[in-house]
């Protein structure tokens, strides 16, 4: 039976318990060897005999247990198990210069800009435009009504753009792990703040004329409007975003984190222009300084994170979908994972009315209390999720070091917060910190693309995508040798 073998130029495992000699690149600063080191004793480039790669089980969580098959029908009908290409196996020979030609070829190769990309770019530019005429027409119409001192619309405008920024510095620091393309990023402010927040205030508009023509009551409008309607149309305009997201790039939605990242932009941007029209009421209504504060303060620091919330979770449950099952299952799930943040929004809002007009501002102050432990629980929740995000990548780069491609020493220099340290000091030291990066970057791609095609089915795009990042993988091990020598 043939033994799965190292990738040619991948450089052989080093025997058990023998480590680099130090100096010259071999190590790097935790001591463990560089990645592709020669065993101790022999000289880099003399001959030697790869051994098979030791198998490592890194624990598959059962939560996202995609080794076997689906158990839908539909889906099973087009689902094909996919295998790792085991690499070929190679005659004894110098462990780097293998394949040099290769690698060559690999590294000078020019990647196309994906169609995909340039719909996202176009697609985020269209919204960005989209979202500067609103606020035009919004400052137009603020000036033209002539009831308050212009230069109050871009102030307001200043502080609720604070609160955004807020969020999008957390939602920053939550994407470190596998930074999502930045049109992506764009198109999920700009959906929230444009699109979605436009056909939200139409047709609550147009609901609260409705309901008071049936009924004569002004406050029964407003109320019923607030509590039961407004969370339905804003939390379905919101999530509308994601499915674009889904189908417009796929190959950046694979899991909850992605899916709570682009939610909680998509949610931020809708309240960026929310707030903005509440600031605004206030003073048209002939609110004092005192007013404003107030409201500032509940919405823009207290209930900073309201909207974000309730759209990041529609966002978890398609992207826990989208991981386990795929795109189809993922689509029709958005028809209930919108539910959660429609229940969180409505008690928000409802709860807010009714326990102000039962209790005056003790009811409020206990309001603001719960959002301040919804706020808390959220943020567990991005910590819990990045955790989660890292250890599955370990788990998918552990596929590809079981069978040759990495080594299990590089695995955890690639998919664990202290390796990549680790990783990117030795880097520097070297003079190829760009190299690294790059190696970090496209192997968590190479992990993404190997749950897609565990979720999807082998189709030949990301059964091609993976083999571009294997040569890539190949290639940047390569170089990062070359600096080191």
């Amino acid at each position: 039976m043939n033994q799965p073998m190292p990738p040619q130029g991948s450089g052989p495992y080093p025997p058990p318990g023998q480590h680099p000699p130090q100096g010259s690149g071999q190590v790097m600063p935790n001591g463990r060897p560089r990645p592709g080191a020669a065993p101790q004793g022999t000289a880099a480039g003399s001959p030697q005999f790869q051994q098979a790669p030791q198998h490592v089980d890194y624990g598959l969580p059962k939560l996202y247990d995609t080794s076997v098959h689906p158990v839908s029908t539909l889906t099973r009908q087009r689902y094909a198990p996919h295998g790792i290409q085991q690499p070929q196996q190679a005659q004894p020979q110098s462990a780097w210069a293998t394949q040099t030609r290769r690698i060559e070829q690999v590294s000078q190769q020019k990647t196309p800009v994906p169609v995909s990309t340039i719909v996202a770019w176009v697609l985020a530019g269209v919204l960005g435009l989209i979202l500067a005429v609103t606020l035009l027409i919004g400052f137009a119409s603020f000036v033209m009504a002539g009831q308050s001192n212009p230069v109050l619309w871009p102030v307001y405008a200043a502080i609720a753009f604070v609160s955004l920024l807020v969020i999008i510095g957390i939602i920053v620091l939550a994407d470190r792990w596998d930074p999502q393309p930045l049109p992506l990023l764009l198109i999920a402010v700009f959906w929230g703040a444009a699109i979605a927040a436009s056909a939200a205030y139409i047709l609550n508009t147009a609901l609260i004329i409705f309901i008071y023509s049936m009924t004569g009551s002004e406050g029964a409008a407003d109320f019923l409007v607030s509590a039961a309607v407004a969370p339905i149309v804003e939390e379905t305009s919101k999530g509308l975003g994601l499915v674009v997201l889904l189908l417009v790039a796929r190959k950046a939605f694979n899991g909850p984190l992605d899916g709570l990242v682009y939610g909680a932009l998509i949610g931020g941007g809708f309240a960026f222009v929310e707030n903005i029209g509440y600031y605004l009421n206030l003073v048209d209504a002939g609110g004092t300084i005192t007013d404003s504060i107030m409201i500032i303060t509940i919405r823009g620091v207290i209930g900073i994170f309201g909207h974000a919330i309730y759209t990041s979770l529609t966002g978890v449950i398609m992207g826990l979908v989208v991981r386990k099952w795929g795109t189809i299952p993922a689509l029709v799930a958005f028809l209930v994972a919108t539910w959660p943040g429609i229940a969180l929004h409505a008690l928000w809002n409802g709860g807010s009315s009714l326990m102000m007009g039962a209790m005056g501002l003790t009811g409020l102050i206990i309001m603001l209390i719960l959002e301040m432990f919804e706020s808390a629980l959220w943020l567990c929740l991005i910590g819990y999720l990045v955790f989660d995000e890292s250890r599955l990548t370990r788990i998918r780069l552990g596929d590809y070091a079981n069978q040759g491609w990495l080594t299990h020493e590089e695995v955890d220099m690639l998919a664990t917060w202290k390796g990549r340290r680790e990783g990117r000091r030795w880097a520097r030291a070297i003079g190829a910190p760009q190299v690294m990066r790059r190696f970090i970057r496209e192997s968590a791609d190479l992990a993404s693309n190997r749950q897609r095609l565990l979720a999807d089915g082998a189709n030949p795009k990301a059964v091609a995508e993976e083999r571009r990042l294997l040569d890539r993988l190949t290639a940047n091990r390569q170089e990062l040798l070359a600096f080191a020598r």
